[in-house]
């Protein structure tokens, strides 16, 4: 074994993989490469939901030179019937001499199931090599797999003061072009885009991904509306061809309304509400159960406010743009009610920075 060279191929199955970020969602980002005396004889990714996986694509290419190779697959091949064949059947059909794999997958249908499978089936087996890279990759899958619940990252578009929007609730634009292209670049990573009603009739948007990284792109976009305020005319329902739009309201709101939406092709959820609005557990429960494995919330403030309270993010992404807009009546990124010690305070760990023209974007998990 020679470790320098695993990290090689692994790294290149982690390329591959890396291709699938958005298209193969709610499924697992999973790449393969397969080596035969040094040269690559096979390589592939899981191209979209329904497909073949990375490891069958793999074996494909190869054909009979899988035979005495070593397999490079960056997560752990499954064994059981979905939509596709198990993987791990036809990897022991190929008779590779050695498989080497990056992470265990968490699904209670493979875990470690796989790995012992090949095992037992005489064939050489490694785990763990750049299994932090699997993490980060897959940190969508991993906590709707094992939670049963979408991966939440709230974005926002901030002042230095943290100001998303000025005493007159204007907000464009805060940060930089360059920068809202980017965050258009990350819409298309996941599974769908949340605002709050009032965004929706203040700003009227579309939801959409329209970088051209994501040609055909579909998501699916969440509105949160407890008494159905969501203006039939909105600018939003002319796009029903980009992705589904789902509104959750409370029982009690106006069935007459519900209606009218269903018919112009918007699916209403009727769930619990509470003093405070709809139970954004309830929400989240119902959007996990339903195959939405990651949501990304855009606002607005009332909104990313209660997310956070409520302790349902687990991801930030900040732009902060070098300009101070100052008021006590300007809204904020987080408001609520606060802490009364510093010990209380919410805090981001494995924080990452970088800068686009002036605007810095600040990424952090709880």
């Amino acid at each position: 074994m020679n470790r320098l060279k695993d990290t090689f191929y692994i790294q290149m199955a982690y390329a591959f993989a890396e291709k699938a970020v958005g298209w193969a969602t709610p499924n697992p980002y999973v790449g393969t490469v397969i080596v035969r005396k040094n040269i690559i004889v096979g390589y592939g990714y899981h191209e979209k939901p329904g497909g073949p996986h990375a490891e069958i694509l793999a074996l494909q290419k190869a054909g009979s030179q899988s035979r005495n190779s070593t397999s490079y697959i960056t997560l752990e091949p499954c064994v059981h019937w979905g939509k596709t064949p198990p993987c791990a059947d036809a990897i022991i059909q190929a008779r590779p001499k050695r498989v080497v794999i990056s992470a265990l997958d968490p699904n209670p249908l493979v875990y470690k199931k796989g790995l012992k499978k090949i095992r037992q089936a005489g064939i050489d087996v490694s785990v763990g090599l750049l299994e932090n890279k699997n993490r980060r990759l897959n940190e969508t899958y991993l906590k709707y797999i094992t939670k049963k619940r979408p991966f939440v990252v709230a974005k926002a578009a901030t002042s230095l003061d943290g100001k998303i929007a000025t005493k007159k609730n204007l907000s464009q634009w805060i940060s930089s072009s360059e920068t809202r292209k980017y965050f258009h670049l990350l819409r298309g990573e996941y599974d769908s885009l949340m605002v709050g009603i009032g965004t929706l009739i203040k700003d009227d948007p579309l939801l959409t991904v329209r970088h051209p990284n994501w040609k055909g792109r579909h998501i699916t976009r969440i509105i949160l509306d407890s008494q159905l305020r969501f203006p039939l005319k909105a600018r939003i329902l002319s796009t029903l061809s980009k992705g589904k739009i789902l509104v959750f309201t409370s029982k009690q709101a106006s069935r007459k309304k519900a209606e009218a939406l269903r018919e112009k092709g918007v699916e209403v959820v009727s769930l619990s509400s509470t003093s405070s609005g709809l139970d954004l557990e309830g929400v989240l429960s119902w959007l996990g159960k339903h195959e939405v494995s990651s949501v990304l919330v855009e606002g607005g403030g009332r909104l990313l406010t209660s997310m956070l309270e409520k302790r349902s993010v687990d991801k930030i992404c900040i732009t902060i743009s070098p300009r101070l807009i100052g008021g006590k009546s300007a809204p904020s990124f987080f408001q609520g009610e606060g802490v009364d010690f510093i010990k209380e305070s919410l805090f981001l760990k494995s924080t990452n920075s970088f800068q686009i023209d002036e605007d810095i974007i600040l990424e952090g998990y709880f």
